[in-house]
């Protein structure tokens, strides 16, 4: 039975936390503070999504299906403790295709950021670049770094290639006179 896979990765910000979350639980069980935690933890402290932000998420989650919740006793206090489903890890295996177009998209804007305003690039990369890649589990990593790395390769070559071009156009150029 495969599993449609929803507009997951339209809204970059949701869907990086969709993954995250779906990812950490498929380790171990976790209520919302813990994610939280973990999250800031995986990330440096770069990126601490609200409560608000976690609890909206899971529910979502819960009720698509994804994960399952039951409270938990913690001496006089009770928390929700959540789950990923059989259905969200068949999601996040299917949707691998999709968080590889994701990080594709990711890139792309990153070259686009750089284009119209050189010192965005930075901020992208040093903070939210990071803290996707660190959140991500390490074969996932790996696949993402291995993927960067190809695409940066091929546009050195691309830009070397170019600037060998105009190098060898300017060399044989013949030479403009001066000016009487």
């Amino acid at each position: 039975m495969s599993v449609a896979i929803p507009n997951f990765f339209q809204n970059p910000t949701k869907a990086s936390l969709n993954y995250f979350v779906l990812m950490l639980l498929r380790k171990d069980p976790k209520h919302g503070y813990m994610l939280m935690q973990d999250i800031e933890r995986h990330t440096g402290g770069h990126w601490k999504p609200s409560h608000s932000a976690i609890y909206k998420l899971l529910n979502g989650l819960e009720t698509d299906g994804y994960i399952s919740s039951w409270e938990e006793k913690d001496g006089e206090r009770a928390r929700r403790v959540y789950k990923i489903s059989e259905t969200g890890v068949k999601l996040l295996e299917e949707s691998e295709h999709d968080f590889e177009s994701f990080i594709n998209a990711f890139i792309s804007s990153l070259l686009e950021a750089e284009r119209v305003n050189p010192d965005h690039l930075t901020v992208l990369l040093t903070k939210k670049g990071k803290a996707m890649m660190n959140g991500l589990d390490p074969d996932q990593r790996l696949k993402a770094y291995q993927k960067l790395k190809v695409f940066l390769d091929a546009e050195i070559a691309r830009v070397n290639g170019e600037l060998a071009a105009l190098l060898k156009a300017a060399d044989s150029a013949p030479a403009t006179p001066a000016p009487k």
